[in-house]
């Protein structure tokens, strides 16, 4: 039996583009997690991802709102006393996905608006009595 092998030209082929999926979730205060995902456009390096983390308070915690994040508190039961205001970042990798971000943000754009606001101060706020 003779095996078929198609030839192809990698110039017939579309590129694939890059992009950046950043992973993040909301853990309430008994422990509840709520995940989200948003892709940006371009591809992340190691140096662009650890800038990223360093921004973070802990090198993890952020407020979604001061980054244009969507927030991911629960909305299908009530918030308590102990629920908070800070996201946790969990990755940021490589992905072929289309990018979704709501602002059209470049992955380097979004680093640099995390070190923006870290530089400005993180700013903590109480879930139940927000404005």
């Amino acid at each position: 039996m003779t095996a078929l092998i198609a030839h192809v030209s990698y110039a017939e082929v579309p590129s694939v583009k890059m992009n950046t999926r950043v992973e993040y979730l909301y853990r309430d205060g008994s422990n509840y997690k709520q995940w989200g995902a948003v892709v940006f456009q371009g591809g992340c390096d190691e140096r662009l991802v650890r800038r990223l983390f360093v921004a973070l308070d802990g090198g993890e915690s952020f407020i979604a709102h001061q980054v244009r994040l969507p927030e991911l508190f629960f909305t299908d039961r009530p918030l308590y006393a102990d629920d908070h205001c800070w996201h946790e970042l969990t990755h940021a990798t490589t992905a072929a996905e289309a990018p979704d971000d709501l602002l059209n943000r470049t992955f380097d754009e979004f680093v640099s608006e995390v070190e923006r606001a870290s530089r400005d101060g993180w700013r903590i706020f109480d879930v139940l009595h927000r404005p």
